[in-house]
């Protein structure tokens, strides 16, 4: 789920409460923590309302319109790959490049797994996501000699 910094930080708190508790030691309390996701996600519930996701402009994105641009690929690009190898993300990333630039397919994912989806007749779910390649974010050489 998509809830912002702040629902990060609240899920790596909640995570850490239930390993404690795993290993039979103390937790705080997590009570105002579940809340506080609560409203995030009750948010977030309201913005997918208000803005819901336009599936239906994939089936229409032009051929050459540029989805990927990282790796400079467009929308018929992707619907090759899915007429050439199928309704799956990860066969027709690895077929046009979609999602292998820079970003590793944090702009062009979704509109990515759309196009197949839209392209195979099937939902985003069915298409599954592409899988994270090292490295997944860039970190700066500072933070790995810091803590390491």
């Amino acid at each position: 789920r998509l809830l912002g910094a702040d629902g990060a930080e609240i899920a790596g708190r909640l995570a850490a409460v239930a390993c404690l508790a795993d290993l039979g030691q103390s937790a705080p309390s997590a009570n105002a923590d579940l809340r506080k996701l609560a409203r995030l996600e009750r948010f977030a519930r309201g913005l997918a309302r208000a803005f819901p996701w336009p599936e239906a402009m994939a089936r229409v994105l032009p051929d050459d319109a540029i989805v990927c641009r990282c790796e400079n690929v467009t929308a018929g690009d992707i619907r090759q790959g899915v007429a050439f190898g199928g309704g799956e993300a990860n066969r027709v990333k690895s077929l046009s490049r979609v999602g292998m630039g820079r970003c590793q397919g944090r702009y062009c994912q979704l509109a990515a797994v759309e196009l197949v989806a839209a392209q195979a007749g099937c939902t985003p779910g069915a298409v599954g996501r592409f899988r994270g390649q090292a490295p997944v974010r860039p970190a700066p050489i500072g933070a790995v000699l810091r803590n390491g």
